[in-house]
């Protein structure tokens, strides 16, 4: 789990209703996707990732998820959206990419949390992968989302709500262009 454990967290309620691994997990898989994202980059030794800001990521993350499962008795699972968009809204909240080098003058190190969502959320949106990867796409529509998303990300107010009705506009767009078939199952094995 990466030198964190949430006992120390002050998150009993969490680690009571969804256990200490399952906590961890999902620290281990947002640290490792955050390394993966610095390292494709090149951005190793120019930016970090602060692993008490994680920690606080993944504690709000589960704080928002109780909350709704608290108030909504009947959900057993939450879905691949809500997740998506909440974990994204708390990464861009507690911004645990943190700049290491004060001497660069490459103006993206400011954006790398709002970058790094933009790829976390895009990296879902392409789990149907046709073709290649939303960002790969020579698609100048793709190209477009891609860019108003990132702006939308960097100048923008926004919440865990409006990140999921972006998501959830974008899947529904999908499935309302294929008119011979009902591709909503083939959207996201997450939620399946």
């Amino acid at each position: 789990m990466k030198d964190i454990s949430f006992k120390y967290y002050k998150c009993d309620d969490l680690i009571q209703k969804f256990g200490e691994e399952k906590l961890g997990d999902r620290f281990s898989k947002l640290f490792s996707e955050m390394i993966e994202f610095l390292n494709m980059n090149n951005l190793r030794g120019k930016a970090t990732v602060n692993k008490v800001l994680l920690a606080n990521v993944v504690i709000d993350y589960f704080s928002d998820i109780m909350r709704l499962k608290d108030f909504h008795t009947d959900i057993d699972r939450v879905n691949s959206q809500k997740v998506i968009s909440y974990t994204a809204y708390w990464l861009l909240y507690r911004k645990p990419i943190q700049i290491a080098d004060d001497i660069s003058d490459n103006k993206e190190l400011a954006t790398l949390n709002e970058r790094f969502v933009l790829q976390y959320i895009l990296n879902y949106l392409s789990e149907r992968e046709r073709r290649s990867h939303i960002l790969l796409r020579q698609n100048k529509g793709l190209e477009n989302f891609a860019g108003l998303m990132l702006y939308y990300l960097v100048y923008r107010r926004y919440d865990a709500q409006a990140i999921e009705m972006i998501i959830t506009a974008f899947l529904a767009g999908q499935i309302y262009e294929r008119t011979d078939e009902d591709i909503t199952e083939q959207l996201h094995p997450f939620d399946f």
